[in-house]
């Protein structure tokens, strides 16, 4: 105590003790500096306070809490324990007393002598302690009951605003301001327990993870704050039609979650989740606008999917994005199987990358050639992967893993500058030549495509533009047609050109051609590949063939893989082809010495003058069956197999359509002699099995050789009656979209199919 307590400073006292109590507004700092300013008022050196709360009263001891103590290290190490004390020191009104056989049941460090004893109504007492009782002549007690009162109700209010300043924290780190539901933190530790009871009661559980479809459009549409009213206007919707027992939940963003208990099944759970999805079907009236919306839901189930509840959030989530990539407005449940295969993709994209890093991949070039001339005009880069576990990876066990991920445009600008060191190596050893790369879709579309292709021929200083080409698949072209069309103008400004690969695989293809300005169209593989098999597919090549001219674009024909293919392409019209036909795709240091030695098959020249009608088709699908089926029964006589192709002359294709010829009167002095050359050579065969039989091997030489001069001479007449029947239809221009049109009257052997 500064001074001797008295009644000319009784006023300030009660008024530092006033302002004091009332300055506070939690419970702890208002008991602590409440005891302080006593203690220096009155002179006892130390205070402690008991809280009534939870004590026992055993005859003359009681149980109460040690809330508070200062000024003693003995009892501030026991505060928060519970103190026996005799009820003589702890009960009754406000007193100021010696009693030191009392206070040395208190257990403090020094024993004290004196003590005053300041009641608070419904919460406990306040103690000051001393070794001599203060020199005053005031009533100390009366003094201070006043502000004990005070002080009790202080208590009352900090402890009322403990509980209101509780209650917000809780609402902030349970709840979402926005939509006032549960945020993720709450419903994780809600699934968690309701995990817990539907085990004991053996009860299904459903966590429905939802996503507003086209949310992101609708705010740049309207507005963040339209955004946020839509938001808590479905949170609204959701909470209003749950069950007991249900919970929605605002996760992040326009994400949902919904907690279904007490399910007894699977019927159970797709009634009630189907209920859930129609809440959607109804417009809400935002802002005076009326909005519809839909949403996409994934179901995850317990215990079918999971038996914890983060597995089950993560399953709903991802039978969500599976549901949004189908049909939006749906929902789906969780398929493990495809989470398996997602996860199997996850990986392969790892290992892909790491395949980067390490320098596996590789790239392989096939050539590009001039079908009238026989020059290589240039090379397409195809990505190999060589794990040194596996050896060489086919890319379609690896390239579409990685299509749809960020590390596609890392392979891309990877495989542009490879291509580009590589075309300047192989300048520098003689061969000047132009490497095409294919450039993935997500590549082509980000904003700053054509600064990362001029970065690529920086990165390689000595590379000019024209030794690379990018091809770009069709469906790329119509995901963003603006776009691409502004990448193929500034790339073509740099000097890089443009071919559209796979093309007529899409349907706005002619529709487009003539609106890009790529230099170069490829006719997808599987329609050159299948072009004697399926009518419709060489018609869509001729189509495109002609429509190329009309717009002035080269055409690359994929997929040539026999002397058939070429001859056809070539009479066609088509100069540039690649395909197994020609050469396979080859590692960098064997194209020098392949370009070198290749030269074009000798019976593709003489077809460039063809003047090609729809009446020619038939007859190259002729020669092409015959020489088929002589392969095949060439190859099965020399590897001593059975023989499966027809040998009855009128059952082979080449047979079926000479007979069909026959009915319709065509009897041209070649195709006479063209059936009995035919028929001369199905009846080698009995000869030459029955030479086979008797093991006659100088007898089969011959015969083999006579077999082969009469299927040469088959093959001979037929291209004789190709040449005349192109004489028929003489063009205006070669492949002028005229050779369309059927001369009338015009006789014709392409009435039926071979």
């Amino acid at each position: 105590m500064a001074e001797l307590l008295n009644r000319e400073h009784a006023l300030a006292i009660l008024y530092d003790l006033a302002l004091t109590i009332g300055s506070e507004v939690t419970v702890a700092p208002l008991l602590t500096r409440t005891v302080q300013r006593l203690m220096y008022h009155t002179g006892f050196p130390v205070g402690i306070i008991l809280a009534d709360e939870g004590k026992s009263i055993e005859g003359e001891w009681g149980v109460l809490r040690l809330q508070t103590a200062i000024g003693d290290y003995a009892l501030a190490r026991r505060q928060g324990e519970w103190l026996r004390l005799p009820t003589a020191l702890t009960e009754g009104p406000a007193t100021l007393g010696e009693a030191p056989e009392l206070l040395a049941a208190l257990g403090a460090r020094k024993p004290r002598q004196s003590y005053l004893r300041l009641p608070v109504e419904g919460f406990g007492k306040v103690l000051l302690l001393g070794d001599r009782l203060p020199a005053t002549d005031l009533h100390l007690a009366e003094l201070f009951a006043p502000l004990m009162a005070r002080l009790a109700t202080t208590i009352k209010l900090c402890r009322s605003y403990e509980k209101e300043v509780q209650h917000r924290l809780e609402r902030m780190a349970y709840y979402d301001a926005l939509t006032e539901l549960p945020n993720a933190l709450l419903f994780s530790d809600t699934v968690r327990q309701t995990l817990i009871g539907a085990r004991r009661v053996n009860a299904w559980l459903a966590v429905v993870y939802l996503d507003i479809d086209d949310f992101r459009q609708f705010n740049n549409r309207f507005g963040q704050n339209m955004g946020d009213r839509l938001l808590a206007a479905v949170a609204h919707r959701l909470e209003k039609h749950l069950r007991s027992g249900e919970m929605a939940a605002h996760l992040m963003g326009d994400d949902f979650a919904l907690l279904l208990p007490n399910l007894n099944g699977w019927e159970s759970v797709e009634t009630r989740v189907a209920e859930v999805l129609q809440l959607d079907r109804e417009p809400f009236v935002i802002g005076g606008q009326t909005v519809q919306v839909t949403a996409s839901m994934g179901v995850a189930v317990h215990p079918v999917d999971a038996d914890d509840a983060d597995s089950l959030m993560r399953h709903a989530q991802i039978a969500m994005h599976q549901a949004k990539e189908e049909a939006r407005g749906r929902f789906r449940f969780f398929d493990a199987e495809h989470d398996r295969r997602t996860s199997e993709r996850r990986s392969l994209v790892g290992k892909v990358e790491n395949a980067l890093v390490q320098g596996e991949l590789r790239l392989y070039y096939q050539p590009k050639v001039d079908l009238f001339s026989g020059q290589v005009v240039g090379f397409e880069a195809l990505l190999r992967w060589f794990d040194p576990a596996r050896g060489m990876v086919p890319p379609g066990e690896f390239l579409p893993a990685v299509e749809d991920s960020e590390l596609i445009v890392r392979i891309g600008e990877w495989v542009m500058r490879e291509a580009l060191r590589q075309a300047v190596a192989w300048r520098k050893g003689g061969l000047n030549t132009t490497v095409s790369v294919n450039i993935a879709g997500r590549h082509l579309q980000l904003p700053d495509f054509v600064e990362r292709v001029r970065q690529a021929l920086r990165d390689v200083p000595e590379a000019t533009p024209d030794c690379l080409d990018i091809e770009i698949l069709e469906s790329t072209i119509l995901s963003d047609f603006a776009h691409v069309r502004q990448v193929i103008e500034e790339c073509g400004e740099i000097g890089i050109g443009f071919a559209l690969d796979d093309f007529g695989t899409g349907y706005s293809s002619l529709a487009y051609l003539g609106q890009l300005p790529a230099a170069t169209v490829k006719i997808d593989q599987s329609f050159v590949r299948n072009m004697f098999e399926r009518r419709e597919d060489q018609t869509i090549i001729e189509a495109i063939v002609q429509i190329a001219e009309v717009f002035g674009r080269q055409v690359v024909a994929e997929g040539v893989e026999s002397s058939d293919h070429g001859i056809l392409l070539v009479s066609m019209g088509c100069r540039v082809a690649q395909g197994f036909g020609i050469g396979r795709p080859m590692p960098a240091e064997n194209v020098s010495e392949w370009t070198k030695s290749f030269r074009i098959p000798a019976d593709w020249f003489g077809w460039q003058d063809t003047n090609w009608h729809p009446s020619l088709y038939n007859l190259f699908r002729a020669r092409h069956a015959h020489r088929v089926w002589y392969e095949e029964l060439v190859g099965a006589v020399k590897r001593h197999e059975p023989v499966t192709v027809p040998v009855n002359p009128h059952e082979c294709r080449l047979g079926q359509w000479l007979d069909s010829c026959v009915e319709l009167g065509y009897d041209h002095p070649i195709f006479k002699e063209l059936g009995a050359t035919h028929e001369h050579l199905h009846s080698l065969i009995d000869t030459l099995e029955a030479r086979l039989a008797k093991g006659d091997r100088a007898a089969i030489q011959a015969i083999f050789g006579e077999f082969e001069a009469v299927s040469a001479r088959i093959l001979t007449l037929i291209d004789d009656m190709i040449r005349i029947e192109s004489a028929k239809h003489p063009l205006k221009g070669k492949n002028s979209v005229e050779c369309r049109v059927v001369e009338e009257g015009a006789p014709t052997v392409s009435l039926q199919e071979p």
